[in-house]
């Protein structure tokens, strides 16, 4: 039941995300400011049924380890995102964000209640 809430809420973030970004980019701060503060609702709402999907399995380490990747992914969407309001962005930043998403979604399709691959 949590599972679609999670994975709609995921595909909205990635997508905001990117509009964000491209606010930011083209100084629309205002409607930028205004998507980031729906982007924080919606980790609210991945973090919630995250963790309610993470109850209807057994907790097991590849589990733990994509509970660490999400969370880890959101602290660096923040982390980016207050560089980029201060304009100070360093160029590492969205590479290491770039590999964390990756490796989320990644480790979210293929661990339990991922895609199955047999």
């Amino acid at each position: 039941m949590f599972v679609p809430i999670h994975l709609a809420s995921i595909s909205v973030i990635i997508l905001l995300l990117i509009a964000v970004n491209h606010l930011y980019n083209t100084s629309n701060k205002k409607t930028a400011t205004i998507m980031h503060y729906m982007l924080r609702l919606l980790y609210l709402a991945a973090i919630v049924s995250g963790g309610f999907s993470l109850g209807m399995q057994p907790v097991s380490l590849g589990s733990l380890f994509k509970v660490f990747l999400g969370m880890s992914s959101i602290g660096l969407i923040e982390l980016y995102f207050m560089h980029k309001l201060k304009e100070d962005t360093p160029q590492f930043l969205p590479v290491i964000l770039i590999i964390f998403l990756s490796l989320t979604i990644i480790t979210g399709l293929l661990l339990p209640l991922g895609i199955s691959v047999f």
